[in-house]
């Protein structure tokens, strides 16, 4: 049920915080909530951007976007700092995940299908470089122990995102220049802009209001996207 949708969300976990369904009194309230939201996000995205030891420039970059969706949608631009220093902090310190998603869980009380859309977002951060490796599954799975999130959801949930990704894994890319919508003697600069452009269109914000479909194309677009910038970089020597 829930499961299938799943599988195709890059980062739709979003809108949850966006719509701020629940918070009905001031202002005020609305924006603290939402604030605690975006911050404990931020904490587990830290986390499973360095679960693998190092985090890649495909996870750098889709952060960066995501830092600049959140301070958009929240109506301050200075909160920006103030995340990016929660993510630096959050990286690099010994709490674990699951102790923070924990604290997530208790602070906001939110439905388990809330969180189950959280995990679908980590899961797609973890796998935004191509790979999906035991560290990342160890820390994926601390943040669903910490969700509460029931063990046979949890099981079906990375049963069905490692056979959707490795199925999506088999396909081969076509023309990098043409993924990217630039001409063959572009330079990196023209390259490295398109790869920004083409990221923020299939940003889950643009794709919120759209079919399931559409969604799941956004998705092998966005990989599609990255394995095309990728090659680009090497031909480049970037």
């Amino acid at each position: 049920m829930i499961v299938h949708i799943f599988l195709i969300l890059i980062g739709v976990i979003i809108i949850f915080w966006l719509l701020g369904r629940g918070f009905t009194n001031s202002s005020l309230r609305i924006n603290k909530l939402q604030y605690d939201d975006a911050k404990y996000l931020i904490m587990l995205t830290a986390k499973v951007a360095k679960s693998d030891g190092a985090v890649s420039k495909d996870e750098a970059n889709y952060i960066s976007l995501l830092l600049d969706d959140i301070c958009l949608k929240l109506g301050n631009r200075d909160v920006r700092a103030k995340l990016k220093d929660i993510y630096l902090y959050y990286k690099d310190n010994q709490s674990s995940a699951y102790a923070i998603a924990k604290e997530y869980r208790q602070r906001l009380g939110f439905s388990q299908n809330i969180w189950i859309n959280r995990v679908v977002f980590f899961m797609n951060l973890a796998y935004i470089d191509g790979e999906f490796n035991s560290d990342e599954r160890e820390i994926l799975r601390e943040i669903c122990d910490g969700f509460a999130i029931n063990k046979s959801i949890v099981e079906e949930l990375f049963s069905h995102f490692e056979a959707e990704f490795k199925n999506l894994s088999k396909e081969h890319s076509i023309d990098p220049y043409e993924i990217l919508e630039v001409s063959k003697d572009a330079s990196f600069e023209e390259i490295k802009a398109s790869h920004r452009r083409l990221s923020r269109q299939y940003h889950p914000d643009f794709m919120m209001d759209k079919s399931d479909d559409i969604i799941s194309q956004a998705t092998k677009k966005m990989q599609q996207i990255n394995e095309a910038y990728e090659i680009l970089k090497n031909k480049f020597n970037k």
